[in-house]
């Protein structure tokens, strides 16, 4: 069965207004790789659009676990590793002078699990964004890390954007929001509103529907008046995608829109979990360079 998509029109909405989520702090994991380095880059630039604070943060494991997710005291090798954050951050923003921050990047040296470090180190220190590299979960080379980022966005309390090495940071303009019809609630449209008019870009929700509508009984309609409620100014595209091949189809929507980001969203992992379990994110990631973003709702 082939998929295929049907489209809304691209609207205009004035919603209520309510006091708006803002991104201040995001934190970025760093190992010293390319696809690492790449991310920070891609932190960097996010970073400076939405005016927030970034920290550097390195997890470094130890064959004695005194503890999971301890932050450890700085003895005389971490002083070496942490003048190689400053090196790095030093090297980057010579690359890049052109994106500037508002603060200094901060830096922080984590022990323990690296996926179980930086998801206790979002959740005490208030991070209301994770971004970590990933060059798809086949890279021979990167394996270990591209299992952490999946560990980090499938268990993260707070969003987690998967940064392929062959993305660059470009102004996220286009954002495509997909989720199935049980996670396109009022709470995820809420969340990727706010993420999208803080960062002043257009969303395209794209209701996913792995069925044919022609041979099987037609679902409940999404009622978007329902949804749309607590939200500012939003400028917006409705699609959906019916049948079975969800990764060409969303990244077929996503090349002929221009779009920057892909977001997705679940409330109970049901979704998420169905994209991880085989072929999909694995797919979207070794197949697309758009970053990807995950959401969760059941934490």
């Amino acid at each position: 069965m082939k998929s295929h998509i049907i489209e809304g029109l691209q609207t205009t909405i004035l919603l209520k207004t309510y006091p708006m989520k803002k991104i201040k702090n995001i934190i970025v994991a760093i190992d010293f790789s390319v696809t690492a380095r790449n991310a920070y880059r891609y932190a960097k630039g996010l970073a400076a659009s939405l005016g927030a604070e970034l920290t550097l943060v390195h997890v470094k494991e130890h064959l004695v676990i005194v503890s999971d997710v301890m932050i450890a005291p700085f003895p005389s090798d971490y002083k070496d590793l942490i003048k190689d954050m400053e090196e790095l951050v030093a090297e980057e923003n010579k690359a890049t002078p052109q994106v500037n921050l508002k603060q200094e990047v901060k830096i922080e040296v984590l022990t323990g699990d690296p996926a179980n470090a930086l998801i206790e180190f979002s959740e005490n220190e208030n991070v209301d964004l994770i971004v970590i590299g990933t060059t798809g979960l086949s890279d021979v080379l990167t394996k270990l890390f591209g299992s952490i980022s999946l560990k980090v966005s499938n268990k993260s309390l707070c969003p987690v954007i998967l940064v392929p090495r062959e993305a660059k940071w470009q102004t996220v303009e286009q954002i495509l929001f997909a989720s199935d019809f049980d996670s396109m609630n009022a709470t995820f449209v809420n969340k990727i509103s706010d993420f999208a008019v803080n960062i002043g870009a257009h969303i395209h929700f794209v209701n996913v529907r792995n069925y044919d509508p022609i041979l099987e009984p037609k679902q409940k309609d999404i009622d978007w008046n329902e949804l749309l409620v607590d939200s500012a100014f939003l400028t917006n595209k409705k699609a959906t995608v019916y049948g079975n091949d969800t990764v060409n189809a969303l990244k077929k929507y996503s090349d002929g829109y221009g779009i920057h980001l892909l977001a997705f969203a679940s409330k109970h992992r049901n979704f998420w979990e169905n994209l991880a379990h085989k072929s999909i994110t694995e797919n979207m990631a070794l197949s697309t360079i758009k970053p990807l973003m995950v959401m969760h709702l059941d934490d």
